[in-house]
């Protein structure tokens, strides 16, 4: 039976398919419903699409649903932690989403360990990532660990405010501030409504954790140092608040 899955697609996964780029052969990590591989695959984004998820439950919904669209012979389903099973299935884009920045953080290092350790394994893909928290973390171990940030984007979906991440390992740390850790570099370039809301939502939420640290009984050394690095980013997200968006400042980091 073949039927539309448009209405299926939320907000933040609306904004996934329209952040990947057209491709062979797309990898969903994590699919639950699988509903962005039959999506993407209905509007002809990508040709055949591999589905992976860690546990059989979800795993088996998604096959239910991709029988359920006639995209059996188009959808492959994998078990497997993270990137464990990709080695041969040549995707040119794979998506990281609805999990926390460690866990993605984790999956990406295990993906350099394999990587490094054979010579033949595919390097050249294109990572989506969409992290549920986390976010400075992740984006510091991307530079840090030789991935370039090609684009970024915000949606709020329901009470929640989302970002995807687009990246692609390029063997060379890339540069970065403190502070591009917390705002990304490149929504600080071209401010969008739906990156307004992603900046002031950090706004609100490190004004708590700030005013937290000010009701500590008794400051320790590092107090002072975290408080000012909390001053600084809200000066930082203020200005980018009301200037629309420029550059993010800061010394780097290499």
């Amino acid at each position: 039976m073949s039927k539309n899955t448009s209405n299926q697609i939320n907000q933040r996964l609306k904004m996934l398919y329209d952040m990947m780029p057209e491709c062979a052969r797309m990898g969903d990590v994590g699919t639950d419903h699988g509903f962005l591989p039959i999506y993407c695959i209905q509007t002809g984004k990508c040709g055949s699409a591999v589905a992976s998820d860690l546990r059989e439950g979800p795993l088996q919904t998604a096959r239910n649903n991709i029988a359920a669209y006639g995209l059996e012979d188009r959808i492959e389903t994998l078990l497997c932690s993270g990137l464990d099973g990709y080695r041969d299935r040549d995707c040119d884009v794979i998506v990281i989403a609805g999990m926390g920045g460690f866990t993605i953080r984790k999956i990406l290092a295990d993906w350099l360990a394999l990587r490094e350790n054979d010579k033949d394994f595919p390097g050249n893909t294109l990572f989506l990532l969409q992290p549920n928290t986390a976010e400075p973390e992740l984006r510091q171990f991307l530079w840090e660990h030789s991935f370039s940030i090609e684009e970024e984007r915000a949606v709020k979906d329901g009470l929640h405010v989302y970002v995807g991440i687009l990246g692609r390992f390029t063997g060379e740390p890339q540069p970065y501030t403190e502070t591009e850790c917390y705002t990304g570099k490149i929504m600080c370039g071209r401010l969008k409504e739906s990156d307004r809301i992603y900046y002031e939502a950090l706004y609100r939420k490190y004004s708590n954790v700030l005013a937290g640290l000010a009701q500590k009984r008794e400051p320790d050394r590092t107090y002072t140092e975290k408080t000012d690095a909390y001053k600084r980013l809200l000066k930082e997200l203020d200005r980018i608040i009301k200037s629309g968006g420029s550059n993010c400042e800061g010394k780097r980091n290499y």
